[in-house]
């Protein structure tokens, strides 16, 4: 008898800690799947292609932002540029420049690989972003978003974090309880939003501390 009434304890208890699972982990992007971004590897490959000295490459940078406000991208304001100062550049500067840009996001392979591991064990992963349209723009094109669904953009949604509505939105597009969810990002302010809101957030420190935050909830198998 004591035998078959600790073995339905053991049984409750681990379908207890089954259905406490989270049953969705959201990202934050820039300080969460990334670390810091390399502006200056950018900012060399331009000078160095178009043979600008600093001074130079700083009256540039500011005649872009004006362009950019029109529509251009960062790439068809250089190229612009080059033609229009007789600079000749590579034939493959663009796939370059594209190279460039994308390593200088500086994406952390680890917390990638942890989305993918999430993926593999079927658990959902969502991403939650600060981020103006031109930037994401670029990371959408270098396939930084495609692991993630809903992937929500401060730019699409119309409110950003710490804003209690841009977690409302969250909570829509999941469909979960907010206690059925966990959401991780480096900022402290974003944390404390969406916990006020009862969902279970953490403050991003590494890539060890979220494995080790992950499987004491029962997330992460073993």
């Amino acid at each position: 008898m004591k035998k078959w009434v600790f073995s339905l304890l053991i049984t409750t208890c681990t379908a207890g800690s089954l259905l406490a699972a989270p049953q969705a982990i959201v990202f934050d992007f820039g300080g969460v799947l990334t670390g810091n971004p390399d502006r200056e590897a950018v900012v060399h490959f331009i000078r160095q292609t178009h043979h600008l000295s600093e001074a130079e490459f700083e009256k540039a940078n500011q005649e872009k932002r004006l362009a950019m406000k029109d529509g251009k991208t960062d790439e068809e304001f250089w190229i612009a540029y080059a033609k229009e100062h007789g600079v000749q550049l590579p034939s493959n500067w663009s796939e370059s420049f594209h190279a460039v840009m994308k390593k200088a996001v500086g994406a952390n392979p680890e917390m990638f690989a942890l989305v993918d591991r999430l993926k593999e064990e079927k658990v959902p992963v969502a991403l939650l972003s600060n981020i103006d349209a031109r930037l994401s723009k670029l990371i959408r094109s270098f396939g930084y978003y495609e692991q993630f669904d809903p992937c929500l953009l401060s730019h699409e949604i119309g409110v950003e974090k710490p804003d209690p509505k841009a977690f409302e939105v969250l909570l829509k597009e999941l469909k979960f309880p907010a206690q059925d969810v966990v959401f991780i990002d480096d900022k402290l302010e974003n944390v404390q939003a969406a916990k006020a809101l009862g969902i279970d957030a953490i403050v991003f420190e590494s890539t060890d501390q979220i494995k080790r935050e992950l499987a004491q909830r029962g997330t992460l198998k073993d």
